[in-house]
């Protein structure tokens, strides 16, 4: 009898046992588990699905700079405010189309996993680029460049403040169809190297975009306006992308005192004065002809002096169509003494004479009006 009720014991003890246990697995089970959020990997970023926001909160000023290099930012497209001051405007190379300028680019995101409790009179803490997360700005218009020093400032908030100082020789096409009476725009064209729109978007910071008003910021040939910013994007073939760019234009308007002072007045009086042998006597050819030769080959030589001055382009310019126009006024003051001529050796003087009146209103007529049209199709252009 009691090894009867031994067994039965056993038995509810086993059962109850196995009872407990499932029951204990169930619950382990049901309860919720706490995961880390899934990432995904945007090239170079990593980019946290949930939570969508670090509390700005965190204190990440005890984190080492292995664990600073991968902080990066959440929230798409990180917006990334763009400035430029131009300390200096060196020179201005009209046949490379190139320019010289030094200054400094700021640019500041935020990042809140950046964000720490400050301490007393604490504003900020300095940091590099290479130990946080960066947008990669660079100017893409550059042509050569020195060494550039950028420092970084974090604020408690998250927020980071770049500043690059720099000195570059930039590119930015010239249009020189109006030369020497001209006005030109000096780009400067920032974009993010590594992130496109989707990623980084970048936005002017219109009161950090200036120039200096130091003396040695001018330019002697040029007048400098006041420098704007704006936004746009390009397009990047080779990878089927675009790109968010902020273009920032420094307007220049030529001083044209030296070309029209020592160039074209000067060019305009030797014309005139070719214009001197239509009051000669139509019988002094060798008279009229050595003036207008004379005149032709001083403009030639006028020419030879001033041409490293010119631009070098492969299109007709204002002072171009002036200097054509000057040169064909000359021959036709030497055709002309050429027609007239020819009537004196056949003892009709009445004809010479006549030739040379019609020419003196004629020609200068002629030139006046070719000038005009030299003016309105540039500016129609």
């Amino acid at each position: 009898m009691k090894n009867i009720r031994f067994r039965w014991f056993s038995l509810a003890l086993a059962v109850g046992l196995a009872c407990w246990i499932g029951w204990s697995d169930g619950a382990t089970v049901a309860q919720p588990q706490f995961l880390a959020p899934t990432v995904v990997i945007v090239p170079d970023i990593l980019v946290a699905q949930a939570p969508t926001e670090v509390p700005a909160n965190v204190d990440n000023s005890k984190l080492s700079e292995a664990d600073l290099l991968k902080l990066t930012p959440i929230k798409l497209p990180i917006k990334v405010s763009i400035g430029l001051y131009v300390s200096n405007l060196a020179e201005l190379d009209q046949t490379s189309e190139t320019f010289d300028a030094a200054g400094y680019l700021m640019y500041s995101w935020r990042d809140s996993r950046l964000a720490y409790k400050p301490q007393q009179n604490e504003s900020s803490r300095g940091s590099s680029l290479d130990k946080i997360w960066n947008p990669a700005i660079e100017m893409v218009n550059f042509k050569s460049s020195t060494n550039s020093d950028t420092s970084v400032d974090i604020l408690p908030d998250g927020t980071v403040l770049a500043q690059e100082r720099f000195a570059k020789t930039l590119s930015s096409g010239l249009t020189l169809q109006k030369f020497p009476f001209d006005r030109q725009s000096l780009q400067v064209v920032i974009e993010s190297l590594k992130y496109d729109d989707r990623t980084v978007e970048l936005v002017v910071d219109s009161p950090k975009i200036s120039i200096g008003t130091d003396s040695f910021v001018a330019l002697s040939e040029w007048r400098i306006g006041a420098v704007t910013g704006t936004n746009g994007k390009s397009f990047f073939p080779p990878e089927n992308q675009y790109y968010s760019r902020i273009t920032v234009q420094v307007p220049v308007t030529r001083n044209y005192g030296f070309y029209v002072l020592k160039v074209m007045l000067p060019l305009l009086l030797i014309t005139i004065a070719s214009w001197s042998v239509f009051w000669i006597d139509p019988r002094e050819f060798s008279t009229q002809i050595g003036i207008a030769f004379t005149n032709l080959l001083t403009v030639v030589a006028l020419l030879l002096v001033i041409n490293d001055t010119l631009p070098h382009v492969n299109y007709l310019t204002m002072m171009d169509g002036f200097t054509m126009i000057c040169f064909l006024t000359i021959l036709v003051a030497i055709l002309v003494l050429i027609i007239a001529h020819r009537s004196t050796t056949k003892d009709n003087h009445h004809r010479a004479h006549k030739v040379q009146i019609l020419a003196r209103s004629i020609v200068p007529i002629g030139f006046v009006l070719s000038n005009l049209f030299l003016v309105a199709s540039m500016n129609f252009t």
